[in-house]
């Protein structure tokens, strides 16, 4: 057995479905026909048919225009996100261009610098050998001499 709030449910339901059907075909630009409205004159139903067929058309076109003007601007955006892209790539190529020839300048440099480096540790090898064969010359001649002042010295009786 139905309950009775089940069947006011389904009445509100059904009005409320009413309703919004009834809004939706008016914001669509439909109208229910009345009885008045219909007459039975084929030339004026015809005449309405035609009426209600060029707006349809004026909306089609309305809507294909809107359709065609978003597409331009689709199409203009995509231009300019292409255009985006293919100089982000450039500069992509530049900067990975740059990069390398830097890597490339970066052996150069640390090839030059342990060059310089080698080339200066020879040198510093070089000239301290020299500074110790200089030394052990002066030390000779020191000790030569010092051994002369001895002997002269000694002749002299100090």
């Amino acid at each position: 057995m139905a309950d009775i709030h089940d069947v006011r449910r389904v009445r509100v339901a059904g009005i409320g479905l009413l309703l919004l059907t009834a809004l939706l075909l008016a914001t669509a630009g439909f109208r229910p026909a009345r009885a008045q409205d219909t007459v039975a004159d084929p030339a004026a139903l015809s005449a309405q048919f035609s009426q209600r067929e060029a707006e349809y058309q004026a909306q089609i076109a309305q809507l294909q225009q809107a359709y065609a003007e978003r597409q331009a601007a689709y199409r203009q955006q995509i231009e300019e996100m292409t255009q985006r892209l293919t100089l982000a790539n450039n500069q992509l190529q530049t900067l990975a261009s740059q990069e390398q020839t830097l890597q490339q300048q970066v052996v150069q440099l640390q090839a030059a610098h342990n060059q310089r480096g080698a080339q200066l540790q020879a040198q510093l090898e070089e000239a301290r050998n020299q500074y110790a064969a200089r030394a052990a010359t002066i030390n000779a001649q020191l000790a030569e001499v010092q051994a002369r002042l001895a002997e002269a010295n000694a002749i002299l009786g100090r």
